[in-house]
């Protein structure tokens, strides 16, 4: 009779050796084992199942090592990582365990020292599950340690324990890269679906011929190409969370069918009329007011106000000043420890410079300007560090300032509604229409020109041009082409 695993071990390092050694130990002891060997496989593991223990390199492949055991304290709060590193400084230790991780391994490895940290973090884990753990709490820290401790941050915690408990579909609003879906994994984490399946879905990554298929899955032989039978991401996260980020970017067609599947809480896959009962919460990221894209008629009012039972707003990091700081020594100390060099200092002069910045990329602007410099400074890091860090990176060429550029554009707006002008509806040419189509044609219209205006300005670089205006990258061109498509037919 086969004897009964004593848990699973997932063993991310980018040494092959290293993980079969690891792999043949452990399995010798009696564990079961995973093996990977960059940071997108791990997070790829991870995803599909929860594992009793995690050995982690600091150093793989992107994702690394700490950007890794930072999602993970997100998924799986009480799960033990060990981290593995071939520098056994003291720095080294307690930067990783500061980072969050349970213990520390340093290379080459003593045997008995593996399987005894093993052992010990699979006992701890058995003791935490034994004893009630208050979610909010463990939440409440986990927030707090990976968004700041700023008064917003405060209220979107509070926002997390009074919505998780329930069923309820939340609307999560805040601009790109502000940390929307971080919000709702811990959403997740402190509900009863917690045991559930997280499941993130960028609707605008997924083209309008590929979403159903994305979300419902397909019977074999449905369409060319169909050899097997696929499940789709609402079966998948039966019992979980589905993640919509970006749901302002889903087509109208593809709204239609979320719809219906919210309504009646049944999926047929592609190629089959059998109902298949789902029992998912639904979780909506936007970037902008989904209320402003009904009224332009880019998103369904029914859809809105079935997702609209909770909504949580997360205020830009230019708001939140506290957290500019915190989060800037938090990335500094991630990026040291991954370069293995000693933690870099912020001065005075620099940190006023972070806390003037707009930040118009949010966290991911922030962290990616830490990243960078950290290469260039010393032991701490200078107001003139800082300064041409981002004149190289954020300004480019010469920036007219957005208030200048929204002046400018409600000009040339005033300027096309003139009458006589050939190029903009006369007022007697809205006659007949409700208030809701003359606003949408509008709206439309502004939209249009405040878009050309900022594509002149930065002499058509579209991805620049979303980062100015706060937008999604594929929000632009969706709205480019809707302009476009105008254009032709008039």
């Amino acid at each position: 009779m086969k004897n009964k695993s004593l848990g699973l071990v997932l063993i991310i390092d980018d040494d092959k050796d290293i993980c079969d050694l690891l792999a043949y130990l452990l399995q010798r002891a009696g564990y079961q084992t995973q093996q990977g060997y960059d940071g997108v496989t791990a997070m790829a593991l991870l995803t599909k199942v929860e594992p009793d223990v995690l050995l982690l390199d600091s150093i793989i492949p992107e994702p690394n090592g700490l950007a890794v055991l930072a999602k993970v304290r997100v998924m799986y709060p009480q799960l033990p990582v060990i981290i593995i590193t071939g520098t056994a400084g003291i720095l080294s230790a307690v930067c990783a365990i500061k980072a969050g991780a349970w213990d520390y391994m340093p290379k080459p490895f003593d045997n008995n020292r593996v399987l005894e940290l093993v052992n010990r973090a699979v006992q701890t884990r058995a003791n935490k599950k034994d004893r009630p753990v208050k979610s909010d709490l463990t939440v409440s820290a986990v927030v707090t340690e990976l968004m700041g401790t700023s008064a917003e941050t405060k209220k979107i915690i509070a926002d997390i324990e009074r919505v998780a408990h329930t069923n309820f579909s939340v609307i999560i609003q805040g601009e790109t890269g502000a940390g929307k879906e971080l919000v709702a994994k811990n959403i997740h984490l402190a509900s009863r679906r917690s045991k559930g399946i997280f499941i993130p879905i960028d609707c605008g990554a997924i083209s309008e011929a590929l979403i159903e298929n994305e979300l419902f899955g397909h019977e074999k032989g449905s369409f060319t190409g169909a050899d097997n039978r696929s499940m789709g991401k609402f079966e998948a996260a039966n019992g979980g969370t589905l993640f919509l980020d970006e749901i302002a970017n889903m087509s109208l067609s593809a709204q239609a069918k979320l719809l219906r599947v919210l309504q009646e809480r049944v999926v047929c896959r592609i190629g089959s009329s059998k109902p298949i009962p789902i029992d998912v919460r639904i979780i909506a990221a936007t970037n902008e007011n989904l209320l402003d894209a009904v009224v332009r008629g880019d998103f369904r009012e029914d859809l809105y106000y079935r997702l609209n039972e909770y909504v949580i707003y997360i205020q830009p990091l230019r708001e939140r000043p506290e957290d500019i700081i915190f989060l800037a020594q938090r990335f500094m100390k991630e990026v040291c420890l991954e370069l293995s060099i000693d933690v870099i200092t912020f001065s005075i002069d620099a940190k006023k410079v972070l806390l003037s910045h707009l930040w118009l990329g949010n966290v991911r602007e922030l962290r990616s300007v830490i990243r960078r410099v950290a290469l260039v400074a010393q032991k701490e890091v200078s107001d003139v560090d800082l300064k041409f860090l981002m004149l190289r990176v954020t300004l480019p060429h010469t920036r007219v300032a957005p208030s200048v550029l929204i002046q400018k554009s409600v000009t040339d707006f005033s300027c096309l509604t003139c009458v006589g002008s050939s190029n903009y509806k006369n007022l007697s040419d809205y006659d007949g229409l409700s208030l809701k189509e003359i606003t949408r044609m509008t709206t439309q219209k502004m939209d249009a020109i405040i878009i050309q205006n900022m594509l002149k300005e930065t002499r058509n670089n579209k991805a620049e041009a979303a980062r100015r205006l706060g937008m999604d990258y594929k929000s632009l061109c969706s709205k480019l082409k809707k302009i476009l498509n105008s254009e032709v037919k008039g």
